[in-house]
């Protein structure tokens, strides 16, 4: 196999694995960009609040791949990638459902750090 059979097998294997990060970290920098937004409209004009829920993602990644991890090692790979795409769509959906501190039920909008 020459160097480009190589190369294309290295990309099929990784290929999910790059693109993964990429968008997690295009998310990580959208919400960094919107963090104005996010506290004028979400937190009540709390600026710890918007930095928390950002941290909170940082703490979540390595407690999630530990589980996910644990999922993989006894169920398979599958399962796990099942299980982590469900959570990100529930998450996803959760977040656009959320109702702005503007809607009258002020701690409402808070619950995205739930």
């Amino acid at each position: 196999m020459g160097e480009w059979g190589e190369l294309a097998q290295v990309l099929r294997v990784y290929w999910s694995l790059l693109l993964g990060n990429v968008v997690e970290w295009y998310e990580f920098t959208i919400y960094g960009y919107q963090a104005i937004y996010l506290e004028k409209n979400f937190f009540q004009g709390s600026d710890v609040g918007v930095w928390l829920g950002f941290s909170i993602t940082f703490l979540a990644r390595p407690l999630g791949g530990v589980f996910l991890g644990s999922i993989g090692d006894k169920f398979g790979r599958s399962v796990a990638v099942n299980i982590s795409i469900v959570g990100m769509l529930i998450g996803t959906v959760g977040q656009g459902c959320l109702p702005t501190a503007n809607c009258g039920i002020p701690w409402l909008a808070n619950l995205g750090l739930v």
